[in-house]
């Protein structure tokens, strides 16, 4: 999911690379000039959808072992109690917020923002949503999701000559 994102982005720079856009908007001259080269609405609304964290974070690891579908999430810093997870028909779902700032320190360094965070895993397979089994330990998130093998099952056709019909 995410390399198709990438692709888009390096298609999409290389465009304005061809145009000469970097050498452009980096360069003094004229303003209007720069607008003309400057992305447009949507494409800057893709580029910074794409940096986001919200699409990245958190970072996951989804893999099948012994008949069940593994998801491990890191979350480090983060309670237990911030944290939701849910399985929408063959999505599941991880909400949480993280916050490290505290209002009574003084910060000279301050990298870790407080945020909200909402991952969406597309599931591969079925799974059997009554057996769903989750655990959070060291700031991973652990969730076993038991694959849905169904019987087929054997449906006798009649097939009728043309005296039958």
């Amino acid at each position: 999911m995410e390399l198709e994102k990438w692709k888009d982005l390096i298609k999409m720079t290389a465009h304005y690379q061809d145009q000469g856009f970097w050498e452009t908007l980096i360069s003094p001259g004229d303003s209007n000039h720069n607008k003309k080269l400057s992305f447009s609405g949507l494409e800057q609304e893709k580029i910074n959808h794409f940096l986001s964290n919200q699409e990245i974070f958190p970072r996951c690891d989804m893999y099948e072992n012994n008949g069940n579908i593994k998801i491990e999430a890191e979350l480090p810093g983060i309670s237990k109690n911030d944290i939701k997870v849910s399985l929408v028909q063959n999505e599941l779902i991880i909400k949480g917020k993280c916050s490290s700032f505290q209002q009574h320190l003084r910060y000279f360094l301050k990298e870790r923002h407080s945020r909200s965070f909402e991952k969406v895993l597309t599931l591969p397979m079925p799974v059997d949503k009554c057996s769903i089994e989750s655990s959070f330990e060291n700031g991973i998130l652990s969730i076993s999701l038991p694959i849905l093998f169904e019987e087929e099952e054997i449906i006798p056709i009649i097939v009728k000559n043309e005296e039958q019909l």
